[in-house]
């Protein structure tokens, strides 16, 4: 007897997801209003009503030069399904206490915000060396904000530029940001470490949960690209 076969669930986009951008949002915007000291400053120094440009993302390409009409790089979305795959593996060697790596180039995390539709367009990262770059414009209109209209936030955008430096054997609990720039004015670099309106939980918190979702235990930023680890215990 044929029996109908179920469509295999459809994979998240973890950090990049729509979920993960308002939970980053909301945290910025509240840590930035206790640093700023008003909800004025938050409007009017660290959001703009105008967005930033953020770069498109391309796909990959395994070569320098392609001769006109030849495939030389696999697709958007092609190249995403390979990043998600590592993700998976990630999670995999985790619950199996292996010890594993793998590493993830700007282009292909690009490619990952780049094929939802949801996160598209708002962020673009760069990788320097040892240093990558994450680029940020995000429309608040995008997302439910809870004091977004009542604060006369939701013509505004958060356009960020965060700079990150993460040696061998970093972790969440160790991470830092080397550089914060919001809407062209530099903002302390222990934003991770803050909390919220002072009382809450800091944003490292949620670095920190994120990488457990994915047994992620320590990484390093090297010749361009994100390396994780999970431990093997």
């Amino acid at each position: 007897m044929n029996t109908g076969v179920e469509p295999p669930p459809k994979r998240g986009m973890g950090c990049f997801a729509k979920g993960c951008l308002i939970l980053v949002v909301l945290a910025i915007l509240v840590v930035v209003a206790g640093v700023g000291g008003s909800y004025w400053s938050l409007r009017h120094i660290y959001l703009s009503d105008k967005p930033a440009p953020i770069p498109e993302a391309s796909a990959p390409s395994e070569t320098s030069a392609a001769t006109p009409g030849e495939t030389s790089a696999a697709a958007p979305g092609e190249t995403s399904d390979t990043v998600r795959e590592r993700l998976d593996t990630l999670k995999s060697a985790a619950r199996a206490h292996e010890r594993t790596g793998v590493e993830f180039t700007a282009a292909e995390i690009n490619a990952l915000i780049a094929a939802n539709r949801k996160s598209s367009g708002l962020a673009f990262v760069r990788i320097d060396g040892n240093v990558a770059q994450v680029q940020l414009s995000i429309p608040l209109e995008r997302f439910d904000v809870p004091f977004r209209n009542a604060f006369g936030l939701g013509d505004r955008f958060l356009n960020a530029t965060v700079s990150v430096v993460a040696p061998p054997g970093t972790n969440a609990n160790n991470v830092q940001l080397s550089e914060v720039t919001l809407n062209g004015h530099s903002f302390p670099s222990d934003l991770l470490d803050r909390q919220l309106l002072g009382v809450g939980k800091s944003l490292r918190s949620y670095v920190t949960k994120y990488a457990n979702q994915y047994g992620v235990t320590d990484g390093e930023i090297s010749d361009g690209k994100v390396i994780l680890h999970t431990s093997g215990y």
